[in-house]
């Protein structure tokens, strides 16, 4: 998992130190092959939040290449994790940092 996880964070996910706003190009195949591969019941809480923001900042944001990227596994991911615990404040902080990083990929 740790090399999906990568992935995602190479493509905007806000885990970690401040780093630079990603650059593109924004690679559906590799970013729709990482969020097959993440075990979701064994992440921990503070990561169900940032994937829960990152994939709501791309579905609201670009829901047209949300749909072509992530097909039916985005939405049905988003709703199990919008589902479940999670900070309101910090969903919010982490949703306006992907929404900044998806904007400089898509």
């Amino acid at each position: 998992m740790d090399a999906a996880w990568e992935t995602l964070e190479r493509f905007g996910l806000p885990d970690g130190p401040v780093r630079p706003v990603p650059r593109g190009p924004f690679d559906d195949r590799a970013v729709a092959e990482a969020v097959a591969r993440l075990e979701v019941p064994r992440l921990a809480q503070r990561e169900r939040e940032l994937l829960l923001a990152w994939l709501a900042a791309f579905e609201h944001h670009w829901p047209e290449r949300f749909r072509r990227c992530l097909g039916e596994l985005g939405p049905s991911l988003l709703e199990r994790l919008r589902a479940s615990e999670h900070d309101p404040n910090r969903f919010l902080k982490l949703r306006r940092i992907s929404i900044e990083n998806l904007a400089a990929l898509l």
